[in-house]
């Protein structure tokens, strides 16, 4: 049996797909994407995903090379990983999202006559995606771990909360060290004395491509962990508005890195 190939066709669908799929992925990590990269990543990995399957006469060894080599390509250009394991990570969802997509369209598609109701199958592996992003969401908040925490400062020690997000990986460039987010108005009074010098680091995250963050640094911080208490000399905060804190839960939104100490 013979099959007719339309490389504009294929290579349009895959690179919808693909740029949806990490389009999702980035929605399910809660992490900004640039749309520039998110096409380059796409582009990149359809062109040569079209090359290893006009080129590989072996398509075990075709899925093979898309699987290990093309997606994590696209991932690394998209994501912008800063270290090994936020791209294993990067890497995981956006693999889920690749293969849930992929199967969703593919399902719906044999049962409902093909390409002619393509959009609608889309449509519908986007709403699978959605509500996959949804349960991710939920776990994701169900290992989520508020901390009681003592911040040491030369003129005494605060009580506050701490929200520990793994998604924080923000660091100091300057003495590269994690950083913390803190409420403004828990450190407002000691800044406008001049009790905490102020300085600024680079950061492109907290809801916009890249920026200046204020920041301080303190004399220590304690995390109350269960069955002992965690100490971090040292620790840096970066000075945050009202609006990243307004479910009220907690002042500090501690670094992804605290718990390696």
């Amino acid at each position: 049996m013979e099959y007719e190939f339309y490389a504009d066709v294929w290579f349009l669908t895959n690179f919808i797909m693909d740029s949806i799929s990490l389009w999702v992925a980035g929605k399910w990590m809660k992490q900004r994407i640039q749309v520039g990269r998110l096409l380059l990543g796409s582009f990149v990995g359809t062109s040569v995903s079209m090359l290893l399957f006009l080129g590989l006469n072996d398509y075990t060894l075709y899925q093979i090379c898309v699987h290990f080599l093309v997606n994590p390509i696209m991932v690394y250009l998209c994501c912008r990983s800063r270290c090994k394991k936020e791209f294993l990570g990067q890497w995981a969802v956006a693999y889920l999202a690749f293969i849930m997509l992929g199967g969703v369209l593919e399902w719906m598609m044999q049962g409902m006559s093909g390409k002619k109701y393509f959009a609608f199958c889309l449509a519908g592996g986007l709403l699978a995606l959605h509500g996959a992003g949804k349960v991710l969401g939920y776990l994701k908040r169900e290992r989520e771990t508020i901390y009681d925490l003592l911040l040491v400062t030369g003129e005494g020690n605060i009580s506050v909360k701490g929200f520990y997000d793994t998604g924080n990986l923000l660091m100091d460039p300057l003495v590269n060290r994690p950083v913390h987010i803190i409420r403004k108005k828990v450190l407002c009074e000691n800044v406008q004395q001049g009790k905490l010098p102020v300085r600024l680091i680079p950061f492109h995250s907290l809801g916009q491509e890249s920026g200046l963050l204020e920041a301080v640094t303190l004399e220590g911080m304690y995390i109350m962990k269960e069955g002992h208490p965690l100490y971090l000399s040292k620790p840096v905060f970066g000075i945050a508005d009202e609006k990243l804190f307004q479910d009220g839960r907690c002042d500090v939104i501690l670094n992804g890195k605290s718990m390696d100490n």
